[in-house]
């Protein structure tokens, strides 16, 4: 889950990118998580962690709907999925 800058939130799963929410635009319903120490900071706080989801999305648009439910996981399982790109 990447977030560089504020309101700009995205996953990468092994089908791609998908919009969580956009800066003065659309964002997904539900609540983020709180990663904790399991966070890379990359830009000030900003950054990316791993998480597993449960969501509503639309598909054509590349964009989650709502988040039903996130899991934060560690950032070595996510480093170590060969779907995911590396960083």
């Amino acid at each position: 889950m990447d977030n560089p800058t504020p309101g700009n939130w995205w996953i990468t799963d092994r089908d791609g990118e998908w919009e969580i929410g956009v800066q003065g635009g659309q964002q997904a319903k539900g609540d983020l998580p709180d990663f904790g120490r399991a966070w890379m900071e990359t830009n000030v706080h900003y950054g990316y962690g791993c998480a597993c989801m449960e969501v509503r999305v639309d598909r054509p648009g590349k964009r989650v709907l709502e988040l039903r439910h996130v899991k934060v996981l560690p950032l070595v399982r996510c480093g170590g999925d060969p779907a995911l790109p590396k960083r």
